[in-house]
């Protein structure tokens, strides 16, 4: 479990709502969620945790009949103003899913991919420098660095998670979802990307959905427990799961529902 000193927040949402056609996902979010720090959003199944998390990069966006009412501010910047474009939105704010996505291209190709796409680079020689550096952040350089025209999805399944990363991270955004992306790993590759997610947030604001109450202790300075698409209770994680303040939240942690 972590802790520090509260950082200015790099999201703000106030009154925020989500509705598929008819159904309302989420009702009425309010919370802040700070700039180099790790957020937990946990809570059972269909509670709006992933709904939540595609509300930052404006993913629901994608989704048919989808409508998001409120405000969310990125740094003080209304997120779904007319005017901000979606795409490049999503530059800034990464995504790792549940299941890894490697393209099925080669190691370089996947992380050189974004790149590429955004003109990051002038030349191979940056372009070469910028995937190490990627890789490297991800904790994969010194597994890779001698066979990167190697299909990514040829990679084991942890691997293939750090690879994903490593191509959000190519793009430079300032923040990084994940939703379960432990869910499909090993104990061995789950500790390995939790203590990469450790290292990140030195210089990323993280916000992670899962379904492990241990994760969340051990990875997260912040948890929010949803649930019936309510935002129950929302703060630091120590408090959360040693003296939380609402009854629904204390019967989820300890395994009475959910």
């Amino acid at each position: 479990m972590t802790t520090q000193t509260e950082r200015p927040p790099k999201f703000t949402c106030r009154d925020v709502s989500v509705f598929y056609g008819e159904f309302r996902a989420l009702h009425n979010i309010n919370m802040d969620i700070a700039d180099r720090s790790v957020t937990a959003l946990i809570g059972p199944s269909g509670c709006g945790k992933s709904t939540l998390l595609r509300v930052f990069n404006r993913m629901n966006d994608t989704i048919p009949d989808a409508r998001v009412s409120g405000r969310v501010e990125m740094q003080g910047a209304n997120i779904y103003a007319p005017e901000v474009d979606p795409v490049l939105l999503r530059t800034r704010v990464g995504m790792v899913f549940q299941k890894p996505t490697p393209f099925p291209r080669s190691i370089f190709e996947n992380v050189a991919y974004g790149p590429r796409l955004h003109g990051l680079t002038r030349g191979r020689g940056e372009l070469n420098a910028l995937v190490e550096k990627s890789l490297r952040r991800a904790g994969l350089w010194d597994e890779v660095k001698d066979r990167l025209s190697m299909p990514g999805p040829g990679l084991s399944v942890g691997q293939q998670q750090r690879l994903v990363l490593a191509r959000a991270l190519a793009i430079d955004p300032d923040v990084i979802l994940m939703d379960e992306p432990a869910s499909s790993l090993d104990p061995i590759a789950t500790a390995r990307l939790e203590a990469l997610i450790d290292e990140l947030k030195e210089r990323y604001c993280i916000i992670i959905v899962t379904h492990s109450m241990a994760q969340a202790a051990r990875i997260s300075d912040k948890t929010a427990f949803l649930h019936k698409g309510e935002l129950i209770e929302y703060g630091q994680t120590d408090r959360i799961f040693t003296n939380p303040t609402d009854t629904r939240t204390q019967d989820y942690i300890t395994g009475r529902f959910g």
